[in-house]
């Protein structure tokens, strides 16, 4: 089984329009005997979902799509964080803005697609460029 929990979507200057981006961050439990990869996504309110990485680059942390997805080890947790891995939505078709319900679906490797609707909510924590590295 995979649990995922404390799920939210992050409201910032970003995500304020259309046009914009934002993350996705939860912490996701796999209990099965098999690793779990996070592919991609899907949600009416996003034209992308994607992985992302935020890595040191030219001197500052910029995000970048994580080639190969986001593995969840077999009988291990793990955290999607500000300024750490996660869930990009981009494109996005209206703002996301503070208390809004956010409904995605994750799509999985070795696990069955999940949807999910979170809290839209503000968070300073991991402060990343939101600029895609080359």
């Amino acid at each position: 089984e995979l649990h995922i929990d404390n799920g939210w979507v992050r409201v910032s200057e970003y995500s304020d329009h259309v046009d914009g981006m934002t993350g996705v961050f939860a912490e996701f439990t796999n209990h099965t005997d098999h690793d779990i990869t996070i592919v991609g996504g899907s949600s009416e309110i996003a034209s992308m979902v994607e992985t992302h990485e935020v890595v040191m680059a030219d001197g500052e942390m910029k995000m970048q799509k994580k080639q190969g997805g986001i593995v969840i080890p077999a009988g291990e947790s793990l955290t999607l964080e500000p300024g750490g891995l996660h869930i990009m939505l981009m494109g996005l078709k209206k703002a996301i803005l503070d208390g809004d319900k956010v409904t995605l679906t994750i799509d999985f490797d070795g696990y069955e697609d999940q949807t999910v609707t979170w809290d839209a909510k503000t968070s300073l924590a991991g402060d990343e460029t939101y600029k895609p590295s080359n």
